[in-house]
């Protein structure tokens, strides 16, 4: 069965995935198509880097991927899980114990 192309940022069916090149990071665009007053046009929606965010990821603690990637979800906590524990020290009672709530929260809702 085919998959159907919907994008991430309009939320309207797409035709293809353009990538563009721009020095070392490759970007890119979902590649609308349709009919207005009988001539074919084209609308480009932007969703960012194909592979990490650089900009953006240097004011965070961890790197930005981008939207096709995958297995983003998995990576976005495992790095956010790394940092909890190397900064487990300079966070109060309070705020250690609503992580852990979500924690086992997550856990349960996962069927763990």
């Amino acid at each position: 069965m085919k998959e159907k192309k919907i994008c991430p940022r309009c939320g309207l069916k797409y035709s293809y995935i353009e990538r563009r090149r721009i020095g070392d990071q490759v970007y890119l665009y979902a590649v609308h198509y349709f009919k207005e007053r009988g001539k074919r046009r084209v609308h480009k929606c932007y969703l960012g880097p194909e592979s990490e965010y650089i900009y953006v990821s240097r004011l965070h603690e961890f790197t930005l991927r981008g939207p096709l990637d995958k297995k983003r979800v998995l990576k976005y906590l495992s790095s956010l899980l790394d940092i909890l524990v190397l900064r487990k020290d300079e966070l109060n009672q309070k705020t250690k114990s609503e992580i852990i709530e979500k924690l086992l929260r997550t856990i349960e809702s996962l069927g763990g």
